[in-house]
């Protein structure tokens, strides 16, 4: 067994612990979380200098876009970052392309981060994720403008799935500006335990449907697609989405850059009773602060986000600097400090755990999990706060 002790230990479930220990069975499990008035086998941990907290869990990233990293330029919008990437991003051979995915699988590890819900265009991680080196959920994405291959473009996600049979995974839709109507019925028939959309990831994606105009829309016409199918609906891109969603039992909202409080109040009370017969839909909004940052320069409102479920992601190397769940929450902290270090905790470890359907292993340190520890270093303990000089440190 191992013993491990901090200035505090934070399970997640339950207060911080002040100077408490864990003991962690060989196989990596939790055996018992005491405080240091309780416990034989205090004086056989080792006292390190941080918080113990529990393994992060990366609900967003593009793993197979790992080789990507510096190759879109910073702070052009949404329009500009998809010209840059598309013609970009297949201009790798699949050897670099999978030693990249290997190299960003490694640095997740070693920044503490045991779980990710991934998102996946190609097969191009599937090997690397069936080493189980980190727990994985594949989303499918599946995207297409033309409502005549709505057909088509399923059938290779329903392919694209089948060879990734041995974990779990769903098909998605991308976004809702790149996803017909046909195409969101196809999948919408597919009742899913979970499924993610990217939601308002810039002002353009409002506008598109708001007013059917702005940058997105010149990006589309200038591709040549025909756009008939999007209508001027007056309204913001979510109510556009979230009703095509109502069969999976949880839902994630990835971005949410351009949420705003009306939207929040909508899609929060359209789920709770979406259509007659269904459950309750549970929903989490995922933030990938430095990538929101890498593409618009701008962050969600975390004032009304915290009204919700938040879980943490990383999004790509196409669209951010580190993969590291540690480094978005010091982003989050540094322009709302407001949020305190167990709330962002909580986003980064437990919230989605649940999400992904994990809560039984990963999430939280209680007895009998494995959700994998981590120290993170240089933290003010007066404030319980993040400092710039905050690192981490993988334990087990």
């Amino acid at each position: 067994m191992n013993y491990f002790s901090a200035d505090f230990i934070f399970p997640v479930s339950s207060p911080p612990i002040k100077n408490g220990v864990v003991v962690v069975g060989d196989d990596r499990t939790i055996i018992e979380v005491w405080d240091q008035k309780s416990g034989d086998g205090y004086e056989k941990a080792k006292k390190l200098n941080g918080i113990i907290v529990p393994g992060f869990v990366n609900t967003h990233c593009h793993l197979e876009l790992s080789h990507m990293k510096g190759q879109v330029s910073e702070g052009k919008g949404m329009a500009d970052f998809i010209s840059e990437l598309v013609p970009k991003r297949n201009k790798f051979t699949e050897e670099q392309i999978k030693i990249a995915i290997a190299d960003a699988e490694a640095e997740m590890i070693a920044n503490g981060i045991v779980a990710v819900g991934d998102i996946s265009n190609t097969d191009h991680g599937f090997e690397q994720k069936e080493k189980a080196n980190i727990y994985y959920h594949t989303f499918i994405e599946i995207f297409d403008l033309n409502p005549e291959k709505a057909n088509e473009v399923f059938a290779q996600g329903q392919n694209l799935k089948s060879q990734i049979s041995n974990l779990k995974s769903s098909i998605v839709p991308h976004a809702p500006y790149s996803v017909t109507p046909d195409l969101f019925e196809l999948i919408n028939e597919v009742k899913q335990e979970i499924s993610c959309i990217h939601n308002q990831e810039s002002k353009t994606e409002n506008e598109l449907f708001n007013k059917k105009s702005g940058a997105l829309l010149e990006l589309f016409f200038k591709l040549g697609y025909d756009l008939d199918w999007i209508e001027e609906t007056g309204k913001n891109s979510i109510r556009s989405s979230l009703p095509h969603l109502l069969r999976n039992k949880k839902i994630q909202l990835v971005h949410n850059t351009f949420t705003s409080k009306k939207d929040f109040a909508w899609a929060q009370s359209f789920v709770t009773n979406p259509i007659p017969g269904n459950d309750e839909i549970q929903l989490y909004w995922c933030t990938c602060p430095n990538a929101n940052m890498y593409i618009e320069n701008k962050l969600p409102d975390y004032s009304i986000l915290i009204n919700g479920k938040v879980t943490i992601g990383t999004d790509s190397y196409a669209s951010n600097w580190s993969l590291s769940i540690l480094d978005e929450m010091k982003t989050i902290q540094k322009h709302f400090s407001q949020i305190s270090l167990e709330k962002l905790l909580e986003w980064g470890t437990k919230n989605g755990a649940e999400f992904l359907g994990i809560e039984k292993t990963f999430g939280t340190i209680e007895k009998d999990k494995k959700p994998g520890l981590n120290l993170i270093e240089n933290v003010d303990l007066n404030s319980f706060s993040l400092t710039e000089k905050s690192s981490v440190k993988k334990l087990i």
